[in-house]
């Protein structure tokens, strides 16, 4: 697959006020967050590295997108994935290991993705979305 990488510069919310991107989602949805009403910052300089398994045999580590933090202090761990990724074993794992990380660190887990010709859906929690396609079984 084909990706972009650059330099946006001029963000608002951004302790830097520039950030890198390694795809057009990731900057788009950049933008996004620096004009998202209560958003106080946010940033791909967080230093998070979150463990899973390939296979459940196989360590590995991600660094997650985006680190938003909210006006109430809150915060939250945004993932940015392209419908080609949607499929990869490696994508469900990094969701499931982000997802565990987030409740294990009092955070919450957002999974941004653009498929079904929306760029940036509704984003539910991990287990709402798997307890919604379970329903379908």
């Amino acid at each position: 697959m084909n990706s972009v990488h650059g330099v946006l510069e001029g963000l608002k919310r951004n302790p830097k006020g520039k950030s890198s991107y390694d795809s057009l989602l990731e900057r788009n949805y950049m933008l996004e967050l620096d004009s998202m009403s209560g958003v106080k910052e946010w940033t791909k300089d967080h230093g998070i590295r979150i463990p899973y398994k390939i296979f459940g045999i196989l360590p590995h580590y991600y660094v997650p997108d985006f680190l938003v933090t909210f006006l109430d202090g809150s915060q939250e761990i945004h993932e940015t994935k392209g419908a080609g990724f949607l499929w990869w074993l490696s994508t469900h794992e990094k969701r499931r290991a982000g997802d565990a990380w987030c409740r294990e660190h009092r955070m919450r887990y957002r999974f941004i993705e653009n498929s079904r010709g929306a760029l940036f859906a509704e984003n539910q929690g991990l287990g709402r979305l798997e307890r919604t396609a379970n329903k379908g079984l």
